[in-house]
């Protein structure tokens, strides 16, 4: 029977591996600026290096490819409890959230979002209720950024023009490749009312058009039915706008990230700036 020193030695020889990816050993070794037995006896599952060596193995030029994160090699080595870091996560992503409403209620970008899209006679009473949708929302992303150790700070107030005199729901610094910027519109459609997303999601892509981007940034559209996220797969071909584009899947009752999806690249069949939540 297998102890639990080599099934935690297996787990992460098969992380480290599918951190590889396509590359050789030494190309990984190389990238991550660590010896090439390091890499071979790590993934025999003869070896876990130390959390300074998985640092090296996960972040900055070693590049780690099938969307493996440093958090996700530190739990299957062993140095971190999974449970304790998806709490810590929900923490700090709670109180970022917290701060942010607080502060929006003076201007800030989620708030203003939620009046300009909910303001008419009609959808004003059920506000409420996209309060609450926008606030899982945000602290969905915030704890998932957190928990695959992306590092970001929310920038409340965006300095300039993005579309038609709006902003973004959500604006966030990141520094991942090219990519400084991180716009997330988030998008609430009710379950089966195909007629209510059809229309919605026409005036969503002709808003589009008005968008001013550029090669440092990524626009993600956050839905929360499988029907809208399909909706927009269907229409990746003709998408128009040029910039790194992303449609997110969230489930808000159990408050994950589902699935997520390019539509677009700025440079046409370049998806070297592609990164994902999941």
């Amino acid at each position: 029977m297998a102890n639990k020193d080599q099934i935690s030695n297996k787990e992460f020889a098969d992380i480290v591996r599918a951190a590889r990816g396509n590359r050789s050993l030494r190309e990984y070794a190389k990238d991550s600026c660590i010896s090439y037995m390091t890499i071979y006896k790590a993934e025999r599952g003869d070896y876990l290096p130390s959390s300074k060596t998985i640092k090296k193995m996960s972040t900055g030029s070693a590049n780690p490819q099938n969307g493996v994160t440093y958090e996700d090699m530190m739990v299957a080595a062993g140095y971190q409890d999974k449970e304790m870091v998806s709490e810590m996560a929900s923490v700090l992503a709670q109180q970022m959230v917290e701060e942010a409403y607080e502060k929006d209620k003076n201007g800030g970008n989620i708030v203003e979002g939620l009046s300009r899209t909910y303001s008419s006679p009609v959808t004003t009473h059920r506000r409420p209720v996209y309060v609450e949708y926008l606030r899982k929302v945000t602290g969905t992303i915030f704890t998932t950024l957190f928990q695959k150790n992306m590092y970001f700070t929310s920038k409340r107030n965006y300095e300039g023009e993005v579309r038609n005199g709006n902003y973004p729901d959500i604006t966030l610094n990141v520094a991942y490749g090219r990519i400084n910027e991180w716009w997330f519109e988030i998008k609430y459609f009710q379950e089966n009312n195909f007629i209510s997303m059809n229309m919605n999601m026409k005036a969503l892509l002709g808003d589009m058009l008005f968008y001013k981007t550029n090669e440092k940034i990524k626009l993600s559209i956050v839905v929360n039915t499988e029907e809208a996220y399909k909706y927009l797969l269907r229409r990746a071909t003709d998408m128009p706008y040029r910039g790194e584009f992303s449609v997110i899947l969230i489930d808000t009752e159990k408050q994950k990230v589902v699935a997520e999806q390019y539509l677009s690249n700025y440079y046409k069949n370049d998806h070297s700036a592609e990164f994902f939540l999941k």
